[in-house]
Protein backbone atom coordinates (compact mmCIF):
# COMPACT_ATOMS: atom_id res chain seq x y z
CA UNK A 1 0.00 0.00 0.00
CA UNK A 2 1.39 3.96 -1.07
CA UNK A 3 1.91 6.17 1.63
CA UNK A 4 0.02 9.61 1.90
CA UNK A 5 3.79 11.06 1.06
CA UNK A 6 3.60 8.65 -2.51
CA UNK A 7 -0.28 9.40 -2.81
CA UNK A 8 0.25 12.88 -2.42
CA UNK A 9 2.64 13.52 -4.94
CA UNK A 10 1.12 11.05 -7.61
CA UNK A 11 -2.59 13.42 -6.51
CA UNK A 12 -0.20 16.47 -7.47
CA UNK A 13 1.37 14.87 -10.85
CA UNK A 14 -2.12 13.84 -12.16
CA UNK A 15 -3.74 16.78 -11.01
CA UNK A 16 -1.15 18.96 -13.22
CA UNK A 17 -1.47 16.69 -16.31
CA UNK A 18 -5.37 17.11 -16.20
CA UNK A 19 -5.01 21.16 -15.70
CA UNK A 20 -3.34 20.79 -18.49
CA UNK A 21 -5.59 18.67 -20.82
CA UNK A 22 -8.67 20.23 -19.18
CA UNK A 23 -7.26 23.79 -20.14
CA UNK A 24 -6.83 22.70 -23.49
CA UNK A 25 -9.97 20.90 -24.04
CA UNK A 26 -12.16 23.68 -22.60
CA UNK A 27 -10.73 26.14 -24.97
CA UNK A 28 -11.36 24.33 -27.13
CA UNK A 29 -14.70 23.82 -26.42
CA UNK A 30 -15.08 27.50 -26.29
CA UNK A 31 -14.45 27.90 -29.81
CA UNK A 32 -16.29 24.60 -30.28
CA UNK A 33 -19.33 26.56 -28.89
CA UNK A 34 -18.96 29.91 -30.39
CA UNK A 35 -18.70 28.17 -33.79
CA UNK A 36 -21.75 26.41 -33.49
CA UNK A 37 -23.67 28.74 -32.03
CA UNK A 38 -23.46 30.69 -35.22
CA UNK A 39 -23.54 27.44 -37.65
CA UNK A 40 -26.14 25.93 -36.01
CA UNK A 41 -29.92 26.85 -34.82
CA UNK A 42 -31.61 26.30 -31.52
CA UNK A 43 -33.53 23.27 -33.15
CA UNK A 44 -30.53 21.83 -34.50
CA UNK A 45 -29.15 21.78 -30.92
CA UNK A 46 -32.39 20.38 -29.78
CA UNK A 47 -32.51 17.31 -31.95
CA UNK A 48 -28.81 16.24 -30.94
CA UNK A 49 -30.10 17.00 -27.33
CA UNK A 50 -32.49 14.39 -27.32
CA UNK A 51 -30.20 11.91 -28.46
CA UNK A 52 -27.22 12.55 -26.13
CA UNK A 53 -29.77 12.65 -23.64
CA UNK A 54 -30.54 9.18 -24.10
CA UNK A 55 -27.15 8.16 -24.15
CA UNK A 56 -26.09 9.85 -21.52
CA UNK A 57 -28.58 8.07 -19.35
CA UNK A 58 -27.53 4.21 -20.62
CA UNK A 59 -24.06 5.25 -20.54
CA UNK A 60 -24.54 4.57 -16.61
CA UNK A 61 -25.40 1.16 -17.16
CA UNK A 62 -22.15 0.47 -19.69
CA UNK A 63 -20.26 -1.71 -17.53
CA UNK A 64 -22.88 -1.90 -14.20
CA UNK A 65 -20.29 -0.02 -12.55
CA UNK A 66 -17.59 -2.46 -11.93
CA UNK A 67 -14.95 -0.52 -14.38
CA UNK A 68 -15.26 2.16 -11.14
CA UNK A 69 -14.74 -0.96 -8.72
CA UNK A 70 -11.50 -1.71 -10.38
CA UNK A 71 -10.19 1.45 -9.32
CA UNK A 72 -11.85 1.33 -5.43
CA UNK A 73 -10.91 -2.52 -5.27
CA UNK A 74 -7.97 -2.68 -2.72
CA UNK A 75 -6.75 -6.10 -4.73
CA UNK A 76 -6.94 -7.15 -7.94
CA UNK A 77 -6.44 -10.09 -9.99
CA UNK A 78 -6.78 -11.29 -13.57
CA UNK A 79 -10.13 -12.28 -13.25
CA UNK A 80 -11.43 -8.93 -12.57
CA UNK A 81 -9.28 -7.47 -15.47
CA UNK A 82 -11.02 -9.74 -18.18
CA UNK A 83 -14.18 -10.05 -16.58
CA UNK A 84 -14.78 -6.52 -16.38
CA UNK A 85 -13.34 -6.68 -20.12
CA UNK A 86 -15.93 -8.71 -21.36
CA UNK A 87 -18.57 -7.65 -19.45
CA UNK A 88 -18.15 -3.92 -20.58
CA UNK A 89 -17.99 -5.52 -24.40
CA UNK A 90 -21.17 -7.51 -23.87
CA UNK A 91 -23.24 -4.47 -22.45
CA UNK A 92 -21.73 -2.39 -25.44
CA UNK A 93 -23.11 -4.33 -27.83
CA UNK A 94 -26.36 -4.83 -26.27
CA UNK A 95 -27.02 -1.31 -25.29
CA UNK A 96 -26.29 -0.50 -29.17
CA UNK A 97 -28.88 -2.61 -30.48
CA UNK A 98 -31.15 -1.83 -27.90
CA UNK A 99 -31.26 2.35 -29.45
CA UNK A 100 -31.15 1.09 -32.59
CA UNK A 101 -34.40 -0.92 -32.53
CA UNK A 102 -36.09 2.14 -29.73
CA UNK A 103 -34.85 5.14 -31.57
CA UNK A 104 -38.37 5.30 -33.03
CA UNK A 105 -40.31 5.36 -29.75
CA UNK A 106 -37.77 7.98 -28.28
CA UNK A 107 -38.50 10.30 -31.50
CA UNK A 108 -41.99 10.05 -30.30
CA UNK A 109 -41.43 10.61 -26.50
CA UNK A 110 -39.47 13.59 -27.49
CA UNK A 111 -41.88 14.94 -30.38
CA UNK A 112 -38.27 15.30 -32.02
CA UNK A 113 -38.70 13.04 -35.23
CA UNK A 114 -35.52 14.41 -36.92
CA UNK A 115 -33.27 12.38 -33.68
CA UNK A 116 -34.28 9.58 -34.86
CA UNK A 117 -31.51 8.54 -37.49
CA UNK A 118 -29.08 10.67 -35.15
CA UNK A 119 -30.04 8.25 -32.18
CA UNK A 120 -29.17 5.15 -33.95
CA UNK A 121 -26.27 7.13 -35.63
CA UNK A 122 -24.89 7.64 -31.76
CA UNK A 123 -25.49 4.01 -30.83
CA UNK A 124 -22.36 3.07 -32.07
CA UNK A 125 -20.52 5.03 -29.42
CA UNK A 126 -21.81 1.90 -26.33
CA UNK A 127 -19.84 -0.83 -28.18
CA UNK A 128 -16.77 1.76 -29.33
CA UNK A 129 -16.82 2.24 -25.73
CA UNK A 130 -17.63 -1.32 -24.16
CA UNK A 131 -14.46 -2.41 -26.11
CA UNK A 132 -12.09 0.34 -24.22
CA UNK A 133 -13.47 0.62 -20.72
CA UNK A 134 -10.84 -1.55 -19.14
CA UNK A 135 -7.94 0.16 -20.68
CA UNK A 136 -9.60 3.42 -19.74
CA UNK A 137 -9.91 2.15 -16.07
CA UNK A 138 -6.69 0.23 -15.92
CA UNK A 139 -5.17 3.62 -16.61
CA UNK A 140 -6.97 5.35 -13.68
CA UNK A 141 -6.32 2.90 -11.04
CA UNK A 142 -2.45 3.14 -11.84
CA UNK A 143 -2.92 6.69 -11.76
CA UNK A 144 -1.13 7.37 -15.22
CA UNK A 145 -3.00 10.85 -15.83
CA UNK A 146 -0.08 11.87 -18.31
CA UNK A 147 -1.63 8.81 -20.97
CA UNK A 148 -5.24 10.01 -19.56
CA UNK A 149 -5.19 13.96 -20.03
CA UNK A 150 -3.30 13.42 -23.64
CA UNK A 151 -6.18 10.97 -24.99
CA UNK A 152 -8.67 12.75 -23.78
CA UNK A 153 -7.49 16.32 -24.64
CA UNK A 154 -6.22 15.23 -28.20
CA UNK A 155 -9.27 12.80 -29.13
CA UNK A 156 -11.41 15.95 -28.29
CA UNK A 157 -9.86 18.12 -30.18
CA UNK A 158 -9.97 16.15 -33.17
CA UNK A 159 -13.62 15.38 -32.83
CA UNK A 160 -14.27 18.82 -32.20
CA UNK A 161 -12.61 19.99 -35.13
CA UNK A 162 -14.47 17.45 -37.35
CA UNK A 163 -18.04 19.18 -35.93
CA UNK A 164 -17.05 22.49 -36.62
CA UNK A 165 -15.47 21.54 -40.57
CA UNK A 166 -19.06 20.06 -40.72
CA UNK A 167 -20.94 23.01 -38.89
CA UNK A 168 -19.51 25.71 -41.46
CA UNK A 169 -20.52 23.23 -44.53
CA UNK A 170 -23.69 22.54 -43.89
CA UNK A 171 -24.43 19.22 -41.84
CA UNK A 172 -26.61 20.78 -39.42
CA UNK A 173 -27.28 18.66 -36.11
CA UNK A 174 -24.75 15.92 -38.12
CA UNK A 175 -21.90 17.96 -37.66
CA UNK A 176 -22.33 17.49 -33.64
CA UNK A 177 -22.94 13.42 -34.37
CA UNK A 178 -19.71 13.31 -36.92
CA UNK A 179 -17.52 15.19 -33.59
CA UNK A 180 -18.75 12.43 -30.97
CA UNK A 181 -17.94 9.24 -33.63
CA UNK A 182 -14.58 10.51 -34.09
CA UNK A 183 -13.35 11.52 -31.13
CA UNK A 184 -14.92 7.83 -29.76
CA UNK A 185 -13.20 6.03 -32.04
CA UNK A 186 -9.43 7.86 -31.99
CA UNK A 187 -10.36 7.37 -27.97
CA UNK A 188 -10.75 3.57 -27.85
CA UNK A 189 -8.38 3.17 -30.40
CA UNK A 190 -5.25 5.10 -27.99
CA UNK A 191 -6.54 3.24 -24.84
CA UNK A 192 -6.46 0.16 -26.41
CA UNK A 193 -2.86 0.63 -27.49
CA UNK A 194 -1.64 2.28 -23.87
CA UNK A 195 -2.91 -0.50 -21.41
CA UNK A 196 -3.81 -3.10 -23.47
CA UNK A 197 -6.72 -5.08 -21.76
CA UNK A 198 -6.99 -8.93 -20.79
CA UNK A 199 -8.66 -10.22 -23.85
CA UNK A 200 -11.79 -12.62 -23.04
CA UNK A 201 -15.13 -13.21 -23.57
CA UNK A 202 -15.76 -15.37 -20.60
CA UNK A 203 -17.06 -14.27 -17.48
CA UNK A 204 -15.93 -14.73 -14.40
CA UNK A 205 -19.04 -15.11 -11.98
CA UNK A 206 -16.71 -15.11 -8.70
CA UNK A 207 -15.04 -12.23 -9.70
CA UNK A 208 -18.03 -10.28 -10.95
CA UNK A 209 -19.99 -10.34 -7.50
CA UNK A 210 -17.11 -9.16 -5.94
CA UNK A 211 -17.18 -6.21 -8.33
CA UNK A 212 -20.62 -5.81 -8.27
CA UNK A 213 -20.56 -5.43 -4.48
CA UNK A 214 -19.15 -1.65 -5.11
CA UNK A 215 -20.59 -2.05 -8.69
CA UNK A 216 -24.43 -1.92 -7.61
CA UNK A 217 -24.28 1.24 -5.81
CA UNK A 218 -22.17 3.04 -8.01
CA UNK A 219 -24.46 1.57 -11.52
CA UNK A 220 -27.88 3.49 -9.29
CA UNK A 221 -25.61 6.40 -8.64
CA UNK A 222 -24.37 6.61 -12.26
CA UNK A 223 -28.13 6.26 -13.68
CA UNK A 224 -29.65 8.31 -11.07
CA UNK A 225 -27.34 11.15 -11.56
CA UNK A 226 -27.15 11.41 -15.20
CA UNK A 227 -31.38 11.20 -15.15
CA UNK A 228 -31.16 13.94 -13.00
CA UNK A 229 -28.70 16.11 -15.15
CA UNK A 230 -30.80 15.34 -18.52
CA UNK A 231 -34.23 14.40 -16.89
CA UNK A 232 -35.22 18.01 -17.34
CA UNK A 233 -34.30 18.13 -20.70
CA UNK A 234 -36.62 15.30 -21.42
CA UNK A 235 -39.40 17.50 -19.60
CA UNK A 236 -38.19 20.78 -21.49
CA UNK A 237 -38.38 19.25 -25.39
CA UNK A 238 -41.48 17.19 -24.90
CA UNK A 239 -43.51 20.40 -22.92
CA UNK A 240 -41.81 23.24 -24.62
CA UNK A 241 -40.15 21.86 -28.09
CA UNK A 242 -36.80 21.78 -29.38
CA UNK A 243 -36.81 25.40 -29.69
CA UNK A 244 -37.02 25.83 -25.91
CA UNK A 245 -34.73 22.56 -25.15
CA UNK A 246 -31.89 24.51 -27.57
CA UNK A 247 -31.96 27.51 -25.34
CA UNK A 248 -31.94 26.05 -21.97
CA UNK A 249 -29.01 23.25 -22.89
CA UNK A 250 -27.28 26.11 -23.93
CA UNK A 251 -27.26 27.96 -20.51
CA UNK A 252 -27.17 24.34 -18.63
CA UNK A 253 -23.78 23.24 -20.18
CA UNK A 254 -22.18 26.63 -19.39
CA UNK A 255 -23.10 26.23 -15.96
CA UNK A 256 -21.70 22.41 -15.78
CA UNK A 257 -18.51 23.88 -17.30
CA UNK A 258 -16.66 23.75 -13.99
CA UNK A 259 -18.15 20.82 -12.24
CA UNK A 260 -17.15 19.01 -15.67
CA UNK A 261 -13.55 20.63 -14.94
CA UNK A 262 -13.35 19.86 -11.41
CA UNK A 263 -14.31 15.83 -12.32
CA UNK A 264 -11.80 16.23 -15.07
CA UNK A 265 -9.00 17.90 -13.42
CA UNK A 266 -9.54 16.90 -9.39
CA UNK A 267 -12.05 14.03 -9.53
CA UNK A 268 -10.25 11.56 -11.73
CA UNK A 269 -6.97 12.01 -9.36
CA UNK A 270 -8.96 11.46 -5.81
CA UNK A 271 -10.95 8.78 -6.18
CA UNK A 272 -7.52 5.97 -6.68
CA UNK A 273 -6.50 8.25 -4.23
CA UNK A 274 -8.85 8.61 -1.88
CA UNK A 275 -9.49 4.86 -2.20
CA UNK A 276 -5.54 3.99 -1.49
CA UNK A 277 -6.11 6.33 1.69
CA UNK A 278 -10.00 4.88 2.77
CA UNK A 279 -8.89 3.63 6.09
CA UNK A 280 -7.13 6.93 7.18
CA UNK A 281 -10.14 9.05 8.19
CA UNK A 282 -8.29 12.08 9.55
CA UNK A 283 -6.68 11.94 6.10
CA UNK A 284 -9.82 11.82 4.23
CA UNK A 285 -11.52 14.84 6.55
CA UNK A 286 -8.09 17.18 6.31
CA UNK A 287 -8.01 16.65 2.32
CA UNK A 288 -11.94 16.87 2.07
CA UNK A 289 -11.98 20.34 3.97
CA UNK A 290 -9.06 21.74 1.72
CA UNK A 291 -10.61 21.05 -1.00
CA UNK A 292 -14.22 22.28 -0.22
CA UNK A 293 -12.09 25.00 0.68
CA UNK A 294 -9.99 25.94 -2.89
CA UNK A 295 -13.61 25.25 -4.26
CA UNK A 296 -15.24 27.90 -2.35
CA UNK A 297 -12.89 30.55 -2.75
CA UNK A 298 -12.36 30.01 -6.69
CA UNK A 299 -16.38 29.61 -7.99
CA UNK A 300 -17.96 31.64 -5.54
CA UNK A 301 -16.61 34.66 -6.85
CA UNK A 302 -16.90 33.19 -10.59
CA UNK A 303 -20.42 32.79 -9.82
CA UNK A 304 -20.82 36.39 -9.01
CA UNK A 305 -19.15 37.63 -12.20
CA UNK A 306 -21.44 34.98 -14.52
CA UNK A 307 -24.65 36.11 -12.58
CA UNK A 308 -23.75 40.03 -13.39
CA UNK A 309 -21.83 39.05 -16.95
CA UNK A 310 -24.50 36.45 -18.39
CA UNK A 311 -26.12 38.66 -21.08
CA UNK A 312 -22.75 39.38 -22.52
CA UNK A 313 -21.52 35.72 -21.84
CA UNK A 314 -24.34 34.12 -23.75
CA UNK A 315 -24.19 36.86 -26.88
CA UNK A 316 -20.29 36.55 -26.97
CA UNK A 317 -20.38 32.30 -26.53
CA UNK A 318 -23.48 31.67 -28.77
CA UNK A 319 -24.23 34.43 -30.99
CA UNK A 320 -27.11 36.82 -31.04
CA UNK A 321 -31.24 35.26 -31.19
CA UNK A 322 -30.03 33.29 -27.50
CA UNK A 323 -31.49 35.92 -25.38
CA UNK A 324 -33.97 33.65 -23.89
CA UNK A 325 -30.61 31.57 -22.70
CA UNK A 326 -29.84 34.36 -20.36
CA UNK A 327 -32.52 34.52 -17.19
CA UNK A 328 -31.76 30.79 -16.88
CA UNK A 329 -27.94 30.95 -16.84
CA UNK A 330 -28.11 33.12 -13.97
CA UNK A 331 -30.39 31.10 -11.91
CA UNK A 332 -28.36 27.85 -12.48
CA UNK A 333 -25.33 29.69 -12.07
CA UNK A 334 -26.23 30.21 -8.45
CA UNK A 335 -25.53 26.23 -8.25
CA UNK A 336 -21.96 26.32 -9.62
CA UNK A 337 -20.37 25.56 -6.27
CA UNK A 338 -23.18 23.13 -4.74
CA UNK A 339 -22.82 21.31 -8.11
CA UNK A 340 -19.09 20.22 -8.05
CA UNK A 341 -18.72 20.26 -4.17
CA UNK A 342 -21.42 17.34 -3.93
CA UNK A 343 -19.42 15.51 -6.76
CA UNK A 344 -16.28 15.80 -4.31
CA UNK A 345 -18.34 14.53 -1.23
CA UNK A 346 -19.85 11.98 -3.45
CA UNK A 347 -15.92 10.76 -3.95
CA UNK A 348 -15.15 10.69 -0.74
CA UNK A 349 -17.83 8.33 -0.11
CA UNK A 350 -17.87 6.34 -2.67
CA UNK A 351 -13.93 5.62 -2.18
CA UNK A 352 -14.77 4.64 1.34
CA UNK A 353 -16.84 2.01 -0.06
CA UNK A 354 -20.54 3.69 0.64
CA UNK A 355 -21.61 3.61 -3.23
CA UNK A 356 -25.21 2.92 -1.60
CA UNK A 357 -25.34 5.50 0.42
CA UNK A 358 -24.45 7.90 -2.55
CA UNK A 359 -27.01 5.76 -4.97
CA UNK A 360 -29.95 7.09 -2.67
CA UNK A 361 -29.05 10.87 -2.42
CA UNK A 362 -28.73 10.48 -6.14
CA UNK A 363 -32.21 8.93 -6.74
CA UNK A 364 -33.74 11.60 -4.34
CA UNK A 365 -32.10 13.77 -6.98
CA UNK A 366 -33.31 11.95 -9.79
CA UNK A 367 -36.68 12.69 -8.53
CA UNK A 368 -36.38 16.25 -7.53
CA UNK A 369 -35.35 16.86 -10.78
CA UNK A 370 -37.45 15.53 -12.97
CA UNK A 371 -40.84 16.02 -10.60
CA UNK A 372 -40.00 19.64 -10.50
CA UNK A 373 -39.38 20.02 -13.96
CA UNK A 374 -42.73 19.08 -14.76
CA UNK A 375 -44.52 21.40 -12.09
CA UNK A 376 -42.75 24.05 -13.32
CA UNK A 377 -42.44 24.07 -17.24
CA UNK A 378 -45.67 26.30 -16.70
CA UNK A 379 -43.20 29.15 -16.58
CA UNK A 380 -41.21 28.23 -19.29
CA UNK A 381 -37.47 27.16 -18.85
CA UNK A 382 -36.69 29.94 -16.31
CA UNK A 383 -38.96 27.57 -14.05
CA UNK A 384 -37.31 24.55 -14.97
CA UNK A 385 -34.02 26.45 -13.94
CA UNK A 386 -34.99 27.06 -10.97
CA UNK A 387 -36.60 23.94 -9.73
CA UNK A 388 -33.18 22.15 -10.85
CA UNK A 389 -31.40 24.49 -9.03
CA UNK A 390 -33.49 23.69 -5.94
CA UNK A 391 -32.58 20.10 -6.60
CA UNK A 392 -28.98 20.11 -6.99
CA UNK A 393 -28.94 21.91 -3.66
CA UNK A 394 -30.74 19.34 -2.31
CA UNK A 395 -28.05 16.73 -3.27
CA UNK A 396 -25.36 18.87 -2.28
CA UNK A 397 -26.99 18.73 1.36
CA UNK A 398 -27.35 14.99 1.26
CA UNK A 399 -23.88 14.21 -0.36
CA UNK A 400 -21.84 16.42 1.98
CA UNK A 401 -23.74 15.00 5.30
CA UNK A 402 -22.47 11.12 4.11
CA UNK A 403 -19.03 12.41 3.34
CA UNK A 404 -18.98 14.33 6.54
CA UNK A 405 -20.04 11.04 8.58
CA UNK A 406 -17.41 9.37 6.70
CA UNK A 407 -14.55 11.72 7.20
CA UNK A 408 -15.27 12.96 10.62
CA UNK A 409 -15.29 16.72 9.31
CA UNK A 410 -17.39 18.77 11.80
CA UNK A 411 -20.04 20.97 10.49
CA UNK A 412 -18.11 24.23 12.09
CA UNK A 413 -15.10 22.87 10.08
CA UNK A 414 -17.33 22.41 6.86
CA UNK A 415 -18.75 26.50 7.67
CA UNK A 416 -15.31 28.18 8.13
CA UNK A 417 -14.34 26.55 4.90
CA UNK A 418 -16.90 28.29 2.65
CA UNK A 419 -16.71 31.57 5.00
CA UNK A 420 -13.68 33.24 2.31
CA UNK A 421 -15.15 32.29 -0.24
CA UNK A 422 -18.56 34.00 0.26
CA UNK A 423 -16.95 37.20 1.76
CA UNK A 424 -14.89 37.33 -1.94
CA UNK A 425 -18.30 36.52 -3.58
CA UNK A 426 -20.18 39.25 -1.71
CA UNK A 427 -17.37 42.26 -2.45
CA UNK A 428 -16.71 41.26 -6.03
CA UNK A 429 -20.57 41.48 -7.29
CA UNK A 430 -21.02 44.55 -5.39
CA UNK A 431 -18.05 46.09 -7.09
CA UNK A 432 -18.73 44.82 -10.63
CA UNK A 433 -22.63 45.28 -11.12
CA UNK A 434 -21.97 48.84 -11.21
CA UNK A 435 -19.76 48.82 -13.61
CA UNK A 436 -21.56 46.45 -16.14
CA UNK A 437 -24.57 49.08 -15.68
CA UNK A 438 -22.28 51.90 -16.27
CA UNK A 439 -20.96 49.92 -19.89
CA UNK A 440 -24.21 48.69 -20.70
CA UNK A 441 -25.57 52.61 -20.54
CA UNK A 442 -22.40 53.65 -22.70
CA UNK A 443 -23.82 51.25 -25.41
CA UNK A 444 -20.52 49.33 -25.33
CA UNK A 445 -19.99 46.23 -27.19
CA UNK A 446 -20.68 42.97 -24.95
CA UNK A 447 -17.19 41.91 -25.31
CA UNK A 448 -16.00 45.48 -23.62
CA UNK A 449 -18.31 45.07 -21.08
CA UNK A 450 -17.24 41.34 -20.26
CA UNK A 451 -13.60 42.50 -20.03
CA UNK A 452 -14.32 45.75 -18.06
CA UNK A 453 -15.93 43.58 -15.87
CA UNK A 454 -13.71 40.60 -15.25
CA UNK A 455 -10.79 43.38 -15.38
CA UNK A 456 -12.55 44.86 -12.34
CA UNK A 457 -13.21 41.75 -10.55
CA UNK A 458 -9.92 40.50 -11.32
CA UNK A 459 -8.25 43.24 -9.40
CA UNK A 460 -10.25 42.96 -6.30
CA UNK A 461 -9.90 39.33 -6.15
CA UNK A 462 -6.63 39.00 -6.40
CA UNK A 463 -5.89 42.35 -3.91
CA UNK A 464 -8.35 40.49 -1.48
CA UNK A 465 -6.49 37.12 -1.55
CA UNK A 466 -2.94 38.64 -1.29
CA UNK A 467 -4.55 40.75 1.89
CA UNK A 468 -6.43 37.14 3.33
CA UNK A 469 -2.85 34.94 2.59
CA UNK A 470 -1.29 37.01 5.60
CA UNK A 471 -4.00 35.21 8.02
CA UNK A 472 -2.99 31.87 9.62
CA UNK A 473 -6.37 31.03 10.69
CA UNK A 474 -8.09 27.92 8.71
CA UNK A 475 -6.59 26.55 5.96
CA UNK A 476 -4.67 29.54 4.76
CA UNK A 477 -1.91 28.56 5.79
CA UNK A 478 -1.99 25.22 3.72
CA UNK A 479 -2.72 27.45 0.57
CA UNK A 480 -0.05 29.95 1.09
CA UNK A 481 2.04 26.11 1.40
CA UNK A 482 0.57 24.97 -1.97
CA UNK A 483 1.49 28.53 -3.92
CA UNK A 484 4.89 28.63 -2.44
CA UNK A 485 5.66 25.36 -3.57
CA UNK A 486 4.02 26.11 -7.06
CA UNK A 487 6.28 28.66 -7.10
CA UNK A 488 9.47 27.20 -6.17
CA UNK A 489 8.96 24.39 -8.43
CA UNK A 490 8.84 27.05 -11.67
CA UNK A 491 11.81 29.32 -10.46
CA UNK A 492 13.96 25.90 -10.63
Amino acid sequence: MASSEDVGRQVRRGISWNLAGAVLTNGIRLAVVAVLGRALTSADFGVVAAAISVNVILFGIRDVGIGRALIQRKDLVDGHLSTTFAVSLYLGLGLTGLLLLLAPLIGRFFQIPASVDVIRALAFLFTLHGLSSASRMACERAMNFRATAVIDAGTFAVGSIASMVCAVEGAGPWALVVGYIVEEVLSAACYLAVSPPKLSLRIDRARLRELMSFGTGQTITQIAGVLATYGDNFVVGNALGPEALGYYTRAYDLIKLPSFVFEAVVGRVLFPAFSRLQDDRSRLAIVFRRVKFANALVLLPASAVLIVVAPEVIRILVGNGWDSSVLPLRILAVTILPRTSQKLSAIVAQAAGKASSIALAYTIYMLVVIGGAVITSRWGIPGVAASTAVAIVVVYSQSTYIAMQISGLRVSQLASAHVPGVVLALIIAAAAAPVAGALRAASLAPVVVLGGVAAVALVVYVGLVALGLRSDRGDVPWLRNELQRIRSRRAR
